[in-house]
């Protein structure tokens, strides 16, 4: 009886597998709306807010405006959209939030197109509870709404190719065309997208209008990347790229006494340990992605396992040559959906292609996956990024810093004030410029060129060159926030806010202010 019943809800599962599907989107919505309505702005998000909320004056104003940060534009333009609509957290994720719990479900389409129903829920399950990118989603980003653009061309790109549609292979260049320009880091995936296609063009016969559809597609891909290059990526700032790739991405380049062997097996690694954040799942997780490539060649399907090795491939060939971080860092998390695809291929060959038992060990794997997975390195500790503790914050300074208060800060913590205080400050691009004093508020900032102190020594220093630069005699206070407070206060600490944001009179440092 037991047997029947087991087979009668398998049977069910895979007729209704989409609709399960639809669950696990719903699940994953309300996750990282939660999340994105409980914590405040970090810097980063809060540079996006600032450049989306800035005036511009017809396209080449907005493309500027746009072009102040290291991605594409698209996002400024769907943030500038939100922004219609109101102001807070919840509201300015939500395209991010809405993104991501979607393009695993389009994935899971895709997966399913060659490698069956458990395979493909198998996938959606990874992509939709990694605790990286619910994070990821729940940020004001663009790489989530990426994904999406991404996932839908590729559902669109397999019905052209198993049909010969060509309307499907415009309609896949549409979307390619979406994902490029809004984020950098789906450039690994496209070039394998477009091996892959040629391949398969190439394997049997096609009508002569998808192959020449196919080939204006590309042809528009790559102009648009000439475009990106000569209007935006050729302008970064050679100081702004080498501090990055000096200090928090410097371990995702190769080094030069690395050997590259060695940094390509433990860069491939780290994407497995990005996705998955607890070691013992990265491991399990890259075995079950090499089982899955074993079943793919196995099963004489060697076209996809190709396209889930190749973006690997080439995104660590860019990072050898110093043009993108390949490591464990959202830079690189789309290479999850190859990793999702993978693994779940090769669970659903351990579990012999059944549904229920999959869903039947996801719930609970998936809460204590979640609930032991650490911070990543690169955001803000739980503990201190509450929205609850950033508002007190914003509240004490209205309550207890005189009226006409110069505030020094760096440059991570203007970005956040002046989003809460109402006053973003768009002039935060070229730190090496040198100080900055603005009003906000009713407060002076003196914005140092940081993005964030270094400890009391470097605060210290800070305040001896503003007080020089400007001719500072009052008592000053301290603003420090960020991804990280190093700048270590009891008087701050004492405070319910201290731990999302220091807020202190430069009479409370404890450390003495160093003399130039």
């Amino acid at each position: 009886m037991m047997k029947a019943w087991r087979e009668r809800s398998e049977l069910l599962l895979n007729r209704r597998t989409r609709a399960v599907g639809g669950l696990v989107v719903v699940c994953g919505l309300l996750w990282r709306l939660y999340i994105a309505s409980h914590y405040y702005l970090n810097p980063d998000e809060a540079m996006h807010f600032t450049i989306a909320a800035h005036d511009w004056h017809g396209w080449a104003g907005f493309y500027r405006n746009a072009a102040s940060t290291f991605h594409p534009p698209l996002f400024i333009a769907v943030l500038q959209g939100i922004l219609f609509f109101g102001r807070s957290e919840c509201l300015l994720r939500l395209v991010p939030a809405v993104a991501g719990a979607l393009f695993p479900w389009f994935s899971m389409l895709w997966v399913q197109r060659f490698a069956g129903n458990a395979a493909a829920l198998c996938a959606q399950l990874v992509l939709t509870f990694s605790p990286a990118l619910i994070n990821l989603s729940a940020e004001v980003r663009g790489y989530t709404l990426a994904f999406l653009f991404f996932s839908i061309g590729l559902v669109l790109l397999e019905e052209a190719l198993d049909h010969g549609g060509s309307r499907y292979m415009i309609w896949f260049h549409v979307f390619l065309y979406l994902a490029i320009l809004t984020e950098y880091c789906v450039a690994w995936f496209v070039a394998a997208v477009g091996v892959y296609a040629l391949l398969r063009l190439s394997r049997k016969p096609a009508p002569s209008r998808l192959r020449a559809t196919w080939v204006l597609g590309q042809v528009g891909a790559l102009s648009l990347y000439l475009f990106l290059y000569i209007t935006h990526i050729s302008k970064f700032s050679h100081s702004a790229v080498d501090n990055m790739y000096s200090t928090w991405l410097g371990g995702d380049l190769p080094q030069s006494q690395a050997h590259l062997l060695v940094f390509a097996l433990k860069g491939t690694y780290r994407q497995f340990s990005y996705l998955f954040q607890i070691r013992l799942l990265a491991w399990l997780g890259a075995v079950a992605f090499l089982l899955g490539l074993f079943k793919l060649w196995r099963d004489k399907l060697h076209l996809y396992a190709v396209l889930l090795v190749l973006p690997f491939c080439l995104a660590c060939l860019g990072a050898i040559f110093h043009l993108f971080p390949y490591g464990d860092t959202r830079h690189t998390a789309l290479l999850g959906m190859a990793i999702a695809a993978g693994s779940g291929i090769g669970i659903s060959a351990l579990s012999r292609k059944h549904i229920l038992p999959i869903l039947t060990v996801a719930p609970p794997i998936i809460l204590i996956w979640n609930i032991l997975a650490a911070d990543s390195s690169l955001t803000i500790p739980r503990d201190r990024h509450q929205l609850t503790a950033m508002r007190e914050g914003i509240e004490f300074l209205h309550s207890s810093v005189p009226s006409g208060s110069v505030i020094v800060t760096d440059v991570g913590t203007d970005l956040i004030l002046g989003s809460y205080l109402g006053c973003p400050d768009y002039e935060f691009d070229d730190p090496d410029e040198g100080y900055r004093m603005r009003q906000c508020a009713e407060f002076h900032f003196v914005v140092a060129p940081t993005f964030q102190f270094n400890g009391p020594a470097d605060l210290g220093e800070t305040f001896s060159q503003a007080k020089t630069k400007y001719h500072l005699e009052q008592p000053l206070w301290v603003a420090a926030s960020g991804f990280d407070i190093r700048v270590a206060n009891p008087v701050s600490e004492s405070r319910p806010f201290g731990k999302a944001i220091a807020i202190f009179r430069d009479t409370d440092l404890v450390a003495p202010v160093v003399s130039p």
